[in-house]
């Protein structure tokens, strides 16, 4: 990696951390509503017809984070670091002015994303179970988000959960053995190698 592209990577977080801040701070609600088009619509008694209104502000910085990440990679930034960052800021955007539920499912939901594309990209055996791990975790929060928020009085969710730890718990140490002892015959954790079960 360049000293380039992780400077651009880093810009990059400064410029989305100050768009962050100004939509926490409800800079762009107010600026969306005290637009001129707003002003003309009210006074002619009319809604606007805009997509551009003021409860739309949370999408409306996702997509400018995410143009901004788009202008960064092509500049030359470094797609870990812009990837990583924007999906963090469009995670907080999202979901800051949202209900505790949907603040769960979305991090269930980015987490399961994150764990479905290093299971199906990665070709590193460690690498898999970790994203089968993140998988797992992903369903525990959205077993113990629906048990709080649809039977607070019964724990089926919780209970669900910790059995669903225990079996991820022991799925990692029959994967990590059977992993360490391809590894002796082979000298490799690469997935692709793995023929030892081929006739």
């Amino acid at each position: 990696m360049s000293s380039k592209s992780n400077i651009l990577g880093l810009a990059y977080i400064l410029l989305a951390l100050v768009l962050v801040g100004l939509q926490a701070d409800g800079f762009v609600q107010n600026l969306l509503a005290n637009a001129s088009w707003n002003h003309v619509a009210a006074e002619a008694g009319s809604r606007p017809t805009f997509l551009l209104a003021p409860d739309l502000a949370d999408v409306i910085t996702a997509f400018v984070l995410a143009g901004l990440a788009i202008l960064a990679i092509f500049m030359g930034a470094n797609v870990a670091i812009v990837a990583s960052a924007g999906t963090i800021f469009s995670f907080f955007v999202l979901t800051v002015n949202q209900e505790p539920i949907i603040r769960y499912m979305t991090l269930s939901a980015v987490l399961f994303v994150i764990g479905m594309y290093g299971m199906v990209v990665c070709r590193n055996a460690v690498r898999v179970l970790m994203s089968i791990e993140l998988m797992l975790n992903a369903v525990n929060i959205n077993l113990v988000t629906f048990a709080k928020y649809i039977d607070p009085a019964l724990m089926r969710g919780q209970l669900f959960a910790i059995f669903i730890l225990t079996i991820a718990a022991a799925e990692a140490v029959v994967g990590l053995a059977i992993v360490l002892a391809i590894y002796r015959n082979m000298a490799t954790v690469d997935m692709d190698r793995f023929n030892l079960l081929k006739w």
